[in-house]
C-alpha cells in the first residue's frame, strides 16, 4: 500500500496537484499550464488553514481547468461539490428542456421505457426517441432498443432527442448509433494516459459505427443537442453525425468526452478527472468546445415555462419537409 501521507492542508493540495499531473489527459487539448497554476496557488496554502479555506484553495487551483469531468467532492464540513466547468457552476439545473412538457403538449401517447428512455410518434407520423443517458449496461439496451425501433420503423422521419443526455457508456453510444448506420464509419479515436509524463498515452484506438444486424433506420433523422449533452451523449453525436441522413439541430454540446477516474485525498475528499484524449472522425479534439449543430436553435427557460418547445417544433417541421 505504501506510506500514508499525513492529512495536512499542504499535503492535500500537493496530492491533488500531483494526481492531476500523473493522470489527467487534457493538458494539451485544453492548453493548461499546470506548473504555472502550482506556482500561483501553492504559496497561498499553509497548515493552519481551516477546511473551508483549504476548499477555496483547491477550487482556485481547479477553476481554470474548466472541464465538466473535473470536480471536487468534499466529504466533510457540509462543503458543496465544486464544478470546474464554468457552465455547470453557473447553471445548476437545466431549464431549456422538459420531457413532461413534450408529453403534455406534443406527444400525449409518449411511451416511457425508463425515466431516461422514451419514444412515440406524432400525429404527422414523425418518430420521437429520447435518451437522457446511457447509464445501464449494454445488455439492457440490446434488449430494449430492438422493440422500440420496430415501433418507429414506419415513420417518415425520426427525431432523436439527447438534449439532457448526462453521459454513460461509449459502447452503448456505438451500439445505438449502429441502428442508424448505413455503413461502417470511424467516428472517434481515443487514447489514455499511461505514464508519468503529460504526453504519455497508449496507442490510439479507433471506434467505428457498427451497422446493426437488424435493418437500420435510414430515413431522415434530426439529432437534438444542447449544452447539457455531455460525455457519452457527445460520442453518440459523433457516431450519428457520420451518417448522411442525420442532421444535428439545437445548441453546441458540452465539450467533455473522456472517461474519468476518482481519487481520494489524505483528508478523504474525492476528486475526479478525465484520463483520455478523444478525437472526432477528422482527428480533431472538441474538448472544451463541444459539437456545433448544423442548425442552431435554442429554448429559453421562459419558453419552457410557457409550454413552448421551439426546438422540437422546428425539428418536427424540418423532418416533415425533408
Amino acid at each position: 500500500m505504501g506510506a500514508t501521507t499525513a492529512n495536512t492542508p499542504v499535503n492535500n493540495f500537493d496530492e491533488l496537484w500531483k494526481g492531476f499531473d500523473k493522470w489527467y489527459g487534457g493538458f494539451a487539448t485544453r492548453n493548461i499550464d499546470w506548473d504555472s497554476l502550482y506556482r500561483e496557488n501553492r504559496p497561498k496554502v499553509h497548515n493552519n488553514m481551516t477546511n473551508a479555506e483549504l476548499y477555496q484553495s483547491l477550487c482556485e487551483l481547479l477553476r481554470p481547468v474548466n472541464d465538466i469531468h473535473v470536480f471536487l467532492q468534499p466529504t466533510s464540513d457540509a462543503l458543496p461539490r465544486f464544478e470546474s466547468d464554468r457552465f455547470q457552476r453557473e447553471n445548476r439545473k437545466q431549464q431549456d428542456f422538459s420531457i413532461e412538457l413534450i408529453r403534455k403538449q406534443y406527444l400525449p401517447t409518449l411511451i416511457t421505457v425508463d425515466d431516461k428512455l422514451h419514444y412515440g410518434v406524432t400525429a404527422d407520423n414523425i418518430g420521437y426517441l429520447h435518451f437522457g443517458e446511457f447509464g445501464f449496461p449494454l445488455g439492457y439496451y440490446q434488449k430494449k432498443i430492438g422493440p422500440v425501433m420496430k415501433e418507429l420503423a414506419n415513420t417518415k422521419g425520426l427525431i432523436v432527442d439527447i438534449r439532457d443526455h448526462a453521459g454513460g457508456d461509449d459502447r452503448v453510444s456505438r451500439y445505438i448509433a449502429g441502428w442508424f448506420a448505413k455503413e461502417r464509419k470511424r467516428f472517434m479515436t481515443i487514447r489514455k494516459r499511461n505514464g508519468p509524463d503529460r504526453n504519455d498515452f497508449n496507442q490510439p484506438m479507433e471506434w467505428y459505427t457498427d451497422p446493426s444486424t437488424h435493418e437500420p433506420y435510414t430515413k431522415p433523422v434530426i439529432l437534438l443537442t444542447t449544452r447539457w449533452t455531455a460525455s457519452a451523449g457527445e460520442t453518440f453525436a459523433w457516431a450519428m453525425n457520420t451518417q448522411e441522413q442525420v442532421l444535428q439541430m439545437g445548441d453546441r454540446t458540452a465539450g467533455g468526452f473522456t472517461d474519468i477516474i476518482a481519487r481520494e485525498l489524505p483528508n478523504g475528499w474525492l476528486y475526479f478527472l478525465g484520463v483520455g484524449d478523444y478525437r472526432n472522425a477528422r482527428g480533431e479534439s472538441e474538448e472544451g468546445k463541444g459539437i456545433a449543430p448544423v442548425i442552431h436553435i435554442t429554448n429559453t427557460a421562459e419558453d419552457i415555462r410557457n409550454g413552448k418547445d421551439n426546438v422540437l417544433e422546428a425539428a418536427i417541421k424540418k423532418a416533415s419537409a425533408w
